[in-house]
């Protein structure tokens, strides 16, 4: 049988793609009338190399790709207190050991994804020796660190160059009320913001104030699942049984060609026999960081392979979100309720009578854990009988990226028709909780208060109404990599903005989308446990 999803060239497979930022791009989607409020930008890492040494048959034991960035990760770790010694032989000659983990404790479980480790094990056909430049496992590379850069100097081509969104250069007293940084517990996760931040403002003048970083201790971190939910296990594990015995035939004629591979058979045999889950990721984690990095594969390993390998790793692992709204959920609706919180806040503090600060842009770097999600919860179809995921669907690439745009236009006409979920009779419930997910319209912390406004009748004083169309003006806008996401939410002719179309929702139209998906820890709690 063929593969259904031969088409994609490894190069974008494995490198998210920027938006090319002309000027006729530029004013398609950012007229003068549709003014930007808020972004937030939230990042995979660069490319990195395997998390950790597997396949020695075909894999170097020690990949020889950081000189630029082991001083700097030397220098990162020494300034938050993490200089350990090394004894010499991995790489660093005995400077300072390479640490996966900001804090020394930080652990949290990330499931069993990957194969078996191969941590001693080199291959006599394997040459590679320990240098300065040594990699330690999932550390970013220098190329890793050239792509975050290379976005965050794309968003400052768009939000400061074209847009005069953000400022020019950042100083004491614009920081605070420009940026707020957040990262996983990863040191990946933390250089790689380091460097969109430096493509971002390439020119912090020594001297200025330090920016503060947000690290969550690893059992309250919403930027990617927590294995140790059992509900979410439970259930996307069923799923990812079922997608696999779905394309089985797929799946055993990818085994097959693998095991024509030199180097593959042996790893196949022992750790994942046919139509077993996590083959494919397991063997991309090897192979896609060996061929961005350009180093010599077997052949049988180019392109079409790998593209088929990040099309059936997303098949094991990442269908099932798109399968469930449950399993979706506990995998990352706290951030989506976060995410809500935000757009809230800047909404209120735009039409705040009197002058307030929120941050202009939030950045969140994580991982492909933390964009697989989001994909899904951007991508529910909640009027459709069934939900699966879109046939060609891939694993995020290196360095992917997604903004959400809060936009305001005051000028252009605003939809006139109403939404189908606007006219629907209120749930009897008073309290937003207590709505089943659903059934809810928005996320529980949009307040009451969004949309209410002061008028004044002739004779009497202000009185206040409340309009479920008061934040009309308000619109979003969702962007993965170099195209912007249709939120099926926002078709309805009611739902989005009248000129730019389904890609541009209405505020309201956005949280209808989220709404099912937006959890706090509670119920997020509550429902991890759940028989």
């Amino acid at each position: 049988m063929a593969p259904s999803n031969t088409s994609s060239a490894a190069s974008d497979v494995l490198r998210a793609p920027l938006p090319t930022l002309t000027p006729e791009f530029v004013a398609e989607h950012y007229p003068s009338q549709l003014r930007l409020v808020h972004v937030d930008l939230l990042h995979r890492h660069g490319e990195r190399t395997p998390v950790s040494h597997r396949i020695p048959e075909i894999s170097p034991k020690y990949w020889n790709i950081c000189a630029k960035g082991n001083p700097l990760h030397r220098d990162f770790l020494k300034a938050i207190g993490r200089d350990t010694e090394s004894a010499g032989g991995d790489g660093t000659d005995g400077g300072v050991q390479w640490q996966s983990h900001i804090f020394k404790n930080a652990t949290r479980s990330s499931g069993t994804i990957f194969g078996v480790s191969s941590a001693a094990a080199q291959h006599p056909s394997d040459t590679s020796q320990p240098t300065e430049a040594t990699c330690g496992f999932g550390q970013l590379t220098d190329t890793g660190r050239q792509s975050m850069a290379a976005l965050g100097a794309n968003m400052r081509e768009l939000y400061v160059d074209a847009l005069r969104f953000l400022p020019s250069t950042l100083h004491s007293d614009n920081k605070s009320d420009t940026l707020y940084l957040r990262t996983t517990i990863y040191t990946r996760a933390f250089e790689s913001l380091q460097h969109v931040l430096g493509g971002l403002y390439p020119e912090i003048p020594v001297g200025s104030p330090k920016l503060r970083v947000h690290v969550r201790p690893s059992d309250r971190d919403n930027l990617f699942p927590d294995f140790g939910c059992k509900q979410m296990v439970k259930q996307s594990m069923k799923l990812n049984a079922q997608n696999i015995e779905r394309n089985e035939a797929e799946f055993q004629q990818l085994h097959q060609d693998m095991l024509k591979i030199p180097g593959l058979s042996a790893y196949l045999d022992a750790d994942h026999k046919s139509g077993q889950a996590q083959a494919a990721i397991s063997v991309m984690d090897v192979v896609a960081p060996m061929h961005i990095h350009d180093m010599p594969l077997p052949q049988g390993i180019n392109d079409e392979l790998i593209g088929r390998l990040s099309h059936m790793a997303s098949v094991e692992n990442l269908h099932s979100a798109w399968q469930s709204s449950a399993v979706a959920r506990m995998q990352i609706g706290q951030l989506v309720y976060e995410l809500a919180g935000n757009i809230v806040d800047a909404v209120q503090t735009d039409r705040a009578p009197i002058a307030a600060t929120q941050p202009q842009l939030g950045i969140y770097s994580g991982h492909d854990t933390t964009l697989a999600p989001l994909l899904a919860v951007f991508g529910h179809d909640a009027d459709k009988p069934t939900h699966d995921a879109p046939p060609n669907l891939e694993w995020p690439p290196y360095a992917s990226s997604m903004r959400i745009e809060l936009l305001n236009d005051t000028v252009s006409p605003h939809p006139t028709v109403q939404p189908a979920w606007e006219q629907d009779p209120a749930h009897p419930s008073a309290d937003p909780s207590k709505v089943p997910f659903d059934e809810r319209v928005r996320p529980t912390n949009v307040p009451k208060s969004l949309y209410q406004w002061t008028s004044r009748r002739q004779g009497s004083g202000p009185t206040e109404q409340v309009n479920p169309r008061a934040t009309r003006d308000y619109y979003v806008r969702v962007w993965y990599n170099d195209r912007a996401l249709l939120l099926p939410a926002c078709r309805d002719p009611g739902a989005h903005h009248s000129k730019h179309g389904p890609s541009v929702c209405t505020l309201d139209g956005f949280f209808k989308q989220i709404a099912r998906f937006a959890a706090t820890e509670k119920e997020t709690r509550v429902e991890c446990l759940a028989s």
